[in-house]
């Protein structure tokens, strides 16, 4: 469980990182150099492209990795519930910690799809 958690967060850096990188290219409209405004061009189709493979990646992979650590999480809390139903809410509560790399991945990609 903790390699999946551990390769959800490394697919959320590296999918932040692109967004970096996607904000760091995104070109100004328009620049003023002296007394003309020099009109910048807009972005290439392989710009698009890449912007449009990290939003993907980074819900695709999150929610991969989020799957596999509830299968996990969730096989296992249905044995520890089946022993002793008082742990029912702290099953509850572990099932939903994973959740969290979606969300993030969903937040990650709404940033990048911003850039479009």
């Amino acid at each position: 469980m903790v390699r999946t958690l551990a390769i959800g967060v490394f697919v959320l850096l590296v999918t932040g990182s692109s967004l970096a990188w996607a904000q760091a290219k995104a070109p100004c409209p328009e620049e003023k150099q002296g007394d003309e405004i020099v009109v910048q061009e807009e972005k290439g189709i392989m710009e698009y492209a890449c912007i449009a493979l990290a939003a993907a990646l980074s819900v695709g992979l999150t929610g991969l990795a989020t799957a596999m650590a509830q299968a996990r999480i969730g096989s296992a809390g249905a044995g520890a519930i089946a022993e002793n139903p008082k742990v029912l809410g702290a099953v509850i509560v572990l099932v939903a910690i994973p959740e969290t790399m979606v969300i993030l991945g969903f937040v990650i990609a709404f940033m990048l799809m911003s850039k479009l």
